[in-house]
């Protein structure tokens, strides 16, 4: 069982963050390290980069193993290296006040079993020799670095387990049954292999992009519109006063009111469909109040959703072309973007139809009569997230990306029946139809072992990532790092 938040693969990883502890101080420059802000905070505590911090520590621990490794320094790695070292620094932080909220204290008698090694003898027995010779305050450092390792261990133990063991049964960690065992020693020994025909939604032909259009013209109309947008209401209110009254043209207000959301330097509306404008407008009803204006009409003051504006007429609408190759890519776009659903209906009903097709004449033969690729897909397990403990779908396969975290795909794969063809399932921009074809049985894993590490790695793989995304974690390494120490080094 590994200790603490990092797997032994990561190890290696801060390894190479140990480094960057030398290199810091010349890449800040001439300045104190002490006068660094703070990288970040947990439940309040500010997370330090200064001499004797935990920050520091965790970094200088590895230096000497990340030398012997004989990496590579580059001004991205340097980056992970913080990173690295960050998060090592709030797990320990979150674990050791998960324990010391629990009301545990480490036993000082287990320090003191733990402090054997450093005053034994070359034949592994203690020296009293030793301990005399070790100053008080290197004894009392090691003692406390001991403590905060066996905090840590308690944490680490009691929720993901260990490998010690008593009477044969594991002595720490949650304990699991005859039937859990069973189920992950068995967990994807059962795959299903398919066929699978697959329909792009990015493939949506022209002829349907302009017959949309034309069925929804009027989200197409175009305006020739400027605008003035104010923060507050009440300048904006000042701003429609002086143009009613002819204080102050258009333009100039643009250039002396506006904070040109929503427009061009020059004040010109940049987004003028009508579906463009309704989005932008806060209240559906203002909407006519706008798109109704007469040419060189001014409107009074709309209510926008960042702020208050004031819309000019420069010309009068234009009615949609669909005959104009770039209409209907703006109808493409609009329905891309608004309507993916349209989308995903017209090639569910063709993907309907091909699988009533296949049902009569064979999934091979319906997908040459309309000359689509059957893809055979390799039997995988019913694996969600593609845990690494087993295999799972290949993702790879075009139509099948995202596919190993689609419930609805893969609730589906392993409802059907042999042979059974399935209703069309949506995963992202495709539409799938699939026919369960075979099925392959594996042997269940005999390396428990194994079994066990690679669960426990999954545990605290998920512990790690739920921690970083914790509410109590404020994390500015980026904008430390970038300032500091990017910026320092490009000097």
């Amino acid at each position: 069982m590994k200790k603490g938040f990092y797997t032994a693969g990561l190890i290696i990883v801060l390894a190479v963050s140990a480094f960057a502890f030398i290199l810091a101080p010349a890449m800040v420059g001439r300045g104190n390290r002490d006068t660094l802000p703070p990288f970040g905070s947990y439940d309040g505590k500010k997370i330090k980069y200064e001499q004797g911090s935990d920050f520091a520590d965790y970094v200088s621990k590895y230096a000497d193993l990340f030398q012997r490794q004989g990496r590579q320094l580059d001004p991205q790695s340097n980056y992970y290296i913080f990173n690295y070292a960050f998060n090592a620094v709030v797990q320990k932080m979150a674990y050791t006040q998960a324990v010391a909220e629990s009301g545990y204290a480490v036993p000082q008698s287990a320090v003191n079993r733990a402090m054997l090694p450093y005053f034994s003898d070359e034949n592994g027995k203690y020296s009293q020799r030793k301990y005399r010779e070790t100053s008080a305050s290197e004894i009392e450092r090691r003692q406390k670095e001991i403590r905060e390792e066996l905090t840590m261990r308690r944490y680490t133990d009691d929720v993901f387990g260990s490998s010690e063991q008593f009477a044969g049964m594991a002595l720490y960690g949650l304990k699991s049954s005859e039937n859990e065992i069973a189920f992950f020693e068995n967990f994807g020994t059962e795959k299903r292999g398919f066929d699978m025909v697959s329909f792009s939604t990015d493939d949506y032909p022209d002829n349907e992009k302009e017959a949309y259009g034309r069925a929804n013209a009027q989200k197409f109309i175009k305006y020739d519109m400027s605008i003035i947008t104010c923060g507050e209401k009440s300048k904006a209110e000042t701003v429609a006063k002086r143009l009613k009254n002819n204080e102050i043209t258009f333009a100039d207000a643009v250039n002396e009111y506006s904070t040109k959301n929503y427009s061009d330097a020059n004040g010109k509306l940049t987004n003028s469909y009508r579906y463009e404008i309704e989005r932008i407008i806060k209240n559906s009803d203002d909407v006519e109040k706008v798109v109704s204006l007469a040419k060189d009409a001014t409107s009074a003051v709309i209510e926008t959703n960042i702020g208050f504006s004031v819309f000019h007429a420069d010309g009068s609408a234009s009615d949609p072309d669909f005959t104009n190759e770039q209409t209907v890519k703006d109808v493409w776009s609009y329905l891309r973007s608004n309507e993916a659903g349209h989308i995903e209906d017209y090639y569910t009903d063709i993907a309907k139809n091909f699988a009533a097709e296949a049902a009569s004449s064979g999934f091979e033969e319906a997908a040459k009569k309309i000359d689509a690729a059957n893809t055979a897909i390799a039997p995988f397990p019913l694996n969600y997230g593609s845990v690494s403990f087993a295999n799972s779908v290949d993702t790879s396969i075009q139509g099948l990306s995202g596919a190993d975290t689609n419930k609805n795909f893969l609730q589906t794969a392993f409802s059907l029946k042999s042979n059974e063809i399935s209703s069309p399932i949506v995963n992202g921009k495709n539409v799938l139809v699939l026919q369960y074809t075979n099925e392959v049985k594996d042997e269940p894993s005999e390396n428990a072992a194994s079994l066990a590490g690679q669960i426990a790695s999954s545990d605290e793989s998920s512990a790690s990532s739920h921690l970083m995304a914790s509410p109590k974690l404020k994390n500015d390494l980026f904008t430390v790092y970038f300032n500091y120490f990017m910026n320092a080094s490009n000097n």
